[in-house]
């Protein structure tokens, strides 16, 4: 028991002095008084009393215990009394409400399950204590705290309200440890576990219990109770759908899709495919209960596009019933060569590989934006973008000389893009240029003599010289040739043979593989280009996108556009221990001690009040003996 307004001295330094004042009106009341008459004719002589000492003493005690009851019930009442919930033993409450993309289904009435887990979650914080403080945890694939701990109930009642499914899976395990720090925090349990306090603090979870990502530790809070909601109804749902661009086929991507049967029963999935609203086919999935399967199809097209994947039927969750992916334009490096003939150069340019190759015979018609390939049979000029195949002296940007014909390349750079998966050991050109460097140049590859493929970067320039020509019959035979020409035209614009893909999934945690991208060679923009925040982990690109939007991750070797529009929604089902309380708890949990008293102690004080003036009032005592006393006093005197 605590008192909200006064501590108990204060209370007792008001009620001791108020006591004392009313017993000292009360003997005031109650002494021998002088009265002024008009005369002594009417009044008795009587002889005088016996003068005898004694003690005064109250005539009305019962009136005098009357209002001092009500003097301390005000009293108590203005120091309004509660129980020791709220005398800072309160209970500490944290309401998990889930917003996960789970919450969007509807049970068979209709109602969706964020429309049953709002109600829940009012009547919850409805029956609780009025000054219990209440954490309101907005729980998806990233928890947070939308109201932290208030006794103000409205303010959480708003939140709750306000409240609406996302597009993440749940992540219980993340909510209840946040939960669990919130309360370490406010009880000033130093870091060590909360296990200790029950009967101080709850957790309840409103939701169908519906989650992914770690394991629920639920054990680790002191007291944990389950709102259930109904359990999710949906017959089948698309998880992802995937697309991928062949780097050898220019045209072919393939495509993947991923759907999940929700239901116990085993179930067949029929699926419509679109291209730019054009029909393309379907495909019959049948699925296992409370499992995924997937599909796999190829599609040509060279044109952009959007694709679409549908389920032919409707169910109880529309959200998911379909995906789409928007197939990009292929971009080409553009190349213009000068100096040699298509013939010429046709071994090294792989079909399908992404270069755009022009043949020109004069310079006017060099473009600024191209990559230009100096061949060996025409002289070399400069280029922002640039290959050289064997440039004569004079016209080389990198000065060297002859060196003797047949010598085998010896050493390659084991880090330069240039050289990547090139490790010709029978290589020998019939006729090589051995180059100078100059500082800051890389030296790709190297024979006898000394460098013979040179990459220089700089702030105005980037180019690749050969020492010798791809072309040449000496070297077009090897797999080395076209190899090397790839990697230069990669080097100069990597996006040319970048894997190509776009997929539909949901937000949350993503990875994409990068294992051979250095850290510059890495970029991550989301929705309207704004850059990501990721780390590179184990050779993955890792970030967490936690609203629906479209994201690109650009590595050294991947161009991967997501569209994370896809609502997440788990299959597993979350076991509450049994210790955990489920339904809603009594109204005001925790004691009629946390009900306001003074209303009632004020009340009580009023009607003893009442009857002390009722009763003892000096209307009804001081009026009615004098007159009694009087009459008999002359009738006496006549006689």
């Amino acid at each position: 028991m605590g008192l909200l307004n006064l501590a108990l001295g204060q209370l007792l330094g008001l009620m001791l002095p108020l006591a004392g004042l009313l017993v000292a009106l009360y003997f005031y009341d109650r002494s021998r008084r002088s009265v002024l008459v008009s005369t002594l004719r009417f009044w008795p002589r009587l002889p005088a009393p016996p003068v005898r000492q004694r003690h005064k003493r109250i005539q009305h005690p019962l009136s005098l215990a009357l209002q001092l009851a009500a003097v301390a019930l005000l009293l108590l009442a203005i120091a309004d009394p509660r129980g020791d919930a709220d005398s800072g033993q309160s209970t500490r409450r944290v309401l998990v409400l889930d917003t996960s993309a789970a919450m969007a289904l509807a049970d068979a009435a209709g109602n969706s399950l964020m429309e049953q887990a709002r109600d829940l979650a009012l009547d919850y914080v409805s029956r609780l204590p009025p000054n219990d403080p209440v954490l309101l945890v907005e729980a998806h694939g990233s928890p947070m705290v939308r109201v932290p701990f208030t006794a103000d109930k409205e303010r959480v009642r708003e939140a709750i309200l306000g409240a609406s499914p996302g597009r993440t899976a749940l992540d219980l395990g993340a909510a209840f440890s946040l939960a669990d720090g919130a309360l370490r925090l406010a009880m000033n349990s130093g870091g060590a576990p909360v296990t200790s306090l029950e009967g101080r603090a709850e957790t309840a979870y409103v939701g169908p219990g519906r989650f992914a990502g770690q394991p629920v530790r639920a054990g680790a809070l002191p007291s944990v109770r389950f709102l259930e909601t109904a359990a999710p109804e949906d017959s089948a749902g698309i998880l992802s759908l995937r697309a991928t661009a062949d780097a050898t086929d220019r045209g072919k991507w393939t495509v993947e899709l991923e759907a999940r049967n929700y239901r116990d029963a085993p179930g067949s999935a029929r699926l419509e495919f679109l291209f730019n609203g054009t029909v393309l086919g379907y495909r019959d999935l049948d699925i296992r209960p409370a499992a995924s399967a997937s599909l796999q199809f190829t599609l040509r097209t060279k044109s952009p596009g959007r694709l679409l994947a549908r389920l032919a039927e409707r169910d109880a969750y529309p959200a998911n019933n379909s995906a789409s992916v928007l197939i990009p334009a292929r971009r080409d490096a553009s190349l213009q060569v000068f100096g040699a003939s298509e013939r010429d150069l046709l071994p090294l340019l792989a079909d399908g590989a992404g270069i755009d190759a022009q043949f020109v015979q004069s310079r006017d018609e060099l473009a600024a934006d191209a990559i230009h390939v100096w061949a060996s049979g025409g002289p070399a000029g400069q280029s922002r973008r640039g290959i050289y195949l064997a440039p004569p002296g004079g016209e080389s940007p990198i000065p060297g000389t002859a060196s003797a014909p047949g010598q085998r390349i010896v050493r390659w750079s084991p880090s330069h893009a240039v050289a990547r998966g090139v490790r010709d050991p029978d290589l020998a050109p019939a006729a090589v240029r051995v180059f100078e460097p100059a500082e800051g140049d890389h030296v790709v590859a190297s024979g006898p003599a000394g460098p013979v493929i040179i990459a220089r970067e700089t702030a105005d320039e980037r180019f690749v010289a050969f020492g010798f020509d791809l072309a040449d019959e000496s070297v077009r035979g090897h797999l080395a040739a076209p190899l090397l020409f790839a990697n230069a035209v990669a080097w100069l614009d990597s996006a040319a043979f970048r894997a190509q893909s776009v997929e539909a999934r949901p937000p949350g945690s993503v990875a994409v593989e990068a294992p051979t991208s250095a850290l510059r060679q890495i970029s991550v923009r989301g929705p309207r280009g704004v850059r990501v925040p990721w780390i590179l982990d184990d050779g993955s690109v890792r970030f967490y996108a936690g609203s629906p939007g479209t994201y690109r991750i650009v590595t050294a070797d991947r161009d991967v556009t997501l569209h994370l529009t896809q609502p997440a929604v788990p299959g597993e089902t979350w076991p509450a221990p049994d210790s955990a309380a489920r339904g809603l708890p009594p109204a005001f949990a925790g004691g009629g001690p946390n009900w306001p008293a003074w209303p009632w102690l004020a009340a009580v004080a009023g009607l003893i009040l009442l009857a002390d003036w009722r009763f003892f009032g000096r209307d009804v005592h001081a009026a009615q003996p004098a007159p009694a006393r009087a009459a008999g006093a002359v009738q006496g005197d006549a006689t």
